[in-house]
């Protein structure tokens, strides 16, 4: 069996691992490359042909997980792409918006069309978490919820080769502890080889209840200054998290409620979708929801943008404010706007809460740039910028060693350390090494191993 790694290799973006065995081959997960360094590899030619491709494993919907399956169908992939029901309602809006994003893009041209996402939709095939699937004669497959975001899974994978039966897990990517609405990440009972993510491979999260407290301040401190607060987010998982705390803060936290706006339409139409799946929530989830006679993505002061008019709306209220908006590392979406508008105003306040890669302008803005480009416009930033980790959606450093060191009966004779920047990829992988004695691996893209 032959493993090669085609993406997210010492980087964050463009997920993508193909498994060749004698009979057959297959993917897992097909992503986008996100970051400004690698984004030029989506219009690169795939380092494998798409029409030998048989079949596709998806853990979920984020776009660099998902982003370039209607470019492998579009040439010529026909394969099944396999994946949890929620992940495939969410996917199809997360590359859908991305193909439009191309027709607007003037710096590249597009990798793939709405038709083509269309086309792709027709290849899913949902799974059910904890069950057993024969995709073929020589490979089965189970999936565990990943406690990512909705719909989220590990793949368990048994490859029966030569009468041989080796077991493969993949991550996809793991959970943080004590997320809001989804399910805590599931433990995966021993492996032959196993994939991890190490998007935070070396940091410690902030305790949850310690960004609540600062999502908290910056409330306060927005209402004393009659600002804006600006909250970049994801509009998968992240949108909907923030939905959740705000609207707890101002109905259990003693805060008098302000106006908070959604103002992304691929976040209101996710969030659309999360309503579909409360039997995927988490239990205090599932009470919040059952008990109320809203829903768990509403409060009074809140309201989502579904037409043009309602930023208007935002503009012309008066007094202090909230605006969520995408993309949710600052490079792209109706944030931007909102940056270009009001970080030179010192009133105004900006709250990051995710993952910021490298050359973004929202890596930028955390590490405390006091003049960044937005556009080609020279942005002098006056505004307060604050930043906390409590609230990401992927499990820290303790957690991925915790999960990692579960996995026993076998113990795994390879661990493969992905979907990290170096520094992050090398340090979980020197801690797995030195704590269990696993045998790690970095691998770089392209590179391939037998196992």
């Amino acid at each position: 069996m032959k493993v090669s790694f085609c993406g997210a290799c010492r980087e964050v973006t463009g997920s993508c691992i193909l498994v060749e065995t004698d009979e057959c081959k297959f993917l897992v997960d097909c992503g986008l490359f996100q970051d400004d360094k690698s984004k030029i590899k989506n219009a690169y030619n795939f380092p494998f042909n798409p029409l030998d491709i048989d079949f596709v494993l998806l853990t979920h919907a984020h776009i660099d997980h998902c982003g370039r399956l209607p470019k492998l169908c579009r040439e010529g992939f026909c394969g099944n792409i396999y994946t949890t029901p929620a992940t495939i309602n969410l996917a199809e809006q997360m590359m859908m918006d991305s193909a439009k994003v191309f027709l607007t893009d003037k710096d590249i041209s597009p990798i793939y069309f709405p038709s083509d996402v269309e086309t792709t939709m027709n290849f899913f095939s949902p799974i059910s978490y904890g069950k057993n699937y024969s995709i073929n004669k020589n490979i089965r497959v189970r999936l565990s919820d990943a406690g990512h975001v909705i719909g989220s899974a590990i793949f368990e994978v048994w490859v029966k080769e030569g009468g041989i039966e080796k077991k493969l897990v993949f991550s996809g990517d793991l959970g943080n502890r004590n997320a809001p609405i989804v399910r805590d990440t599931e433990i995966i009972n021993g492996a032959d080889s196993v994939f991890v993510e190490s998007t935070y491979g070396t940091e410690k999260h902030e305790d949850r209840a310690e960004g609540r407290k600062k999502l908290k301040e910056e409330v306060l401190r927005t209402i004393e200054n009659k600002g804006i607060l600006i909250i970049p987010v994801f509009a998968l998982e992240r949108a909907q998290e923030m939905i959740f705390e705000l609207k707890d803060l101002f109905e259990n936290g003693g805060v008098r409620s302000i106006p908070v706006f959604l103002d992304s339409p691929l976040a209101v139409r996710v969030t659309d979708i999360y309503k579909q799946y409360k039997n995927l929530f988490d239990d205090d989830a599932k009470r919040l929801a059952g008990y109320k006679k809203d829903d768990l993505f509403s409060f009074d002061s809140f309201k989502m943008v579904r037409k043009r008019g309602d930023s208007l709306k935002f503009d012309r209220l008066s007094g202090p404010k909230i605006v969520m908006a995408g993309s949710g590392m600052c490079n792209g979406g109706r944030v931007v706007d909102y940056l270009k508008k009001e970080l030179p105003n010192s009133k105004n306040r900006l709250f990051i809460i995710s993952f910021q890669a490298e050359g973004t302008l929202g890596r930028q803005l955390s590490e405390g740039e006091k003049n960044v480009f937005i556009g080609n416009a020279k942005i002098r930033v006056r505004a307060s910028v604050s930043r906390t980790k409590a609230f990401s959606s992927h499990a820290d450093f303790p957690k991925i060693l915790d999960w990692v060191r579960e996995i026993k009966n076998p113990l795994p004779q390879n661990v493969f350390v992905l979907h990290g920047e170096e520094d992050s990829s090398t340090a979980l992988s020197e801690a797995l090494k030195k704590e269990t004695g696993l045998n790690t691996i970095i691998p770089t893209y392209g590179t391939y191993y037998e196992l």
